[in-house]
């Protein structure tokens, strides 16, 4: 992980009509991943590590220091809820929404066992990269509250333990972790190969994004103050994967098939950042395509 910090002045203000530009005292942190160590890193494109009953499984996931006694926190899944619907806890598993630090590049694989490939040769920072998986049925935040992305990932501003199960695997254990507050300024994205290859041809359970069918496939960043199920967003940002339909925000693009940079300076300060992801292929269970997308290189400001 590479931190780039730039210090200013004095305290930070609690006023966020316009953190970024009223207030220069906070401190620009730069987040990457090239030196993830490797027992935090996907075992293979599927991540074989990241489900519950690995002999080496990843639980709490990747948490650097960002200095000031606050952390930064990419977890697997914090895992404590009980699925009824299949009789079994998630007990930190990816396949309920997270977060995997991926060094993977195959770029023909279109299959779900290729779930951590990037549909690019490198990265922004020149190393690891993060995958996002997950998604809600809530696709307007303007409407939804915290409890309706339990199945996203989630970003935590915490301290050096982070968020953790009291008891993993077991239905209702206990989340516990302190929550800090920083600004999200900006982040790479790029589609993941098994999305992008998905969107371009389709497959059984997928139709592909094309002009005839307008279709379109974007990730949301959704932020919040604390955990408290009840709690509302306190603001989003969105950004196109897939987008075919000219009428939508930022117009035409096709399929994208690099990293890009998105903007998350109009979000106000948060201590949790929640990925969701939405789209125009939709049934009865929610988004069709798969739910994925690449992260690399999250630029913060911190309060001390």
């Amino acid at each position: 992980m590479l931190l780039t910090m730039a210090f200013g002045l004095s305290g930070c203000s609690d006023d966020d009509d316009n953190p970024i530009d009223n207030f220069p005292e906070w401190h620009d942190v730069t987040v990457e991943f090239k030196d993830v160590p490797d027992n935090l890193i996907a075992s293979n494109a599927y991540g074989s590590n990241l489900y519950y009953g690995a002999q080496d499984q990843i639980t709490t996931g990747y948490i650097p220091k960002l200095d000031w006694g606050k952390y930064i926190q990419f977890p697997i899944n914090y895992g404590s809820t009980f699925d009824a619907d299949f009789n079994s806890v998630w007990g930190y598993s990816y396949y309920n929404g997270g977060l995997a630090v991926s060094k993977y590049h195959d770029m023909e694989t279109a299959s779900y066992e290729n779930q951590l490939s990037v549909y690019d040769t490198t990265s922004p920072s020149g190393g690891n990269f993060l995958v996002a998986y997950g998604a809600s049925m809530a696709t307007d935040p303007d409407k939804a509250k915290y409890s309706d992305y339990n199945e996203c990932a989630h970003i935590y501003i915490t301290d050096s333990k982070g968020f953790t199960v009291s008891d993993p695997g077991t239905a209702g254990s206990f989340v516990s972790g302190e929550e800090f507050e920083a600004y999200f300024k900006s982040v790479w994205i790029n589609n993941t190969t098994y999305t992008y290859l998905t969107m371009l041809n389709g497959n059984p359970y997928s139709s592909a994004l094309n002009e005839e069918n307008k279709g379109w496939f974007k990730v949301q960043f959704i932020a919040f103050d604390d955990d408290d199920p009840d709690s509302k967003p306190l603001g989003y940002v969105e950004a196109y994967l897939a987008n075919f339909d000219e009428k939508l925000a930022d117009g035409y693009t096709g399929i994208i098939e690099e990293w890009i940079e998105v903007d998350l300076s109009p979000l106000p300060y948060a201590s949790i950042l929640v990925i969701n992801f939405a789209g125009s292929d939709t049934g009865e269970y929610g988004l069709n395509t798969p739910k994925y997308c690449a992260l690399d290189k999250f630029e913060l400001q911190v309060c001390p």
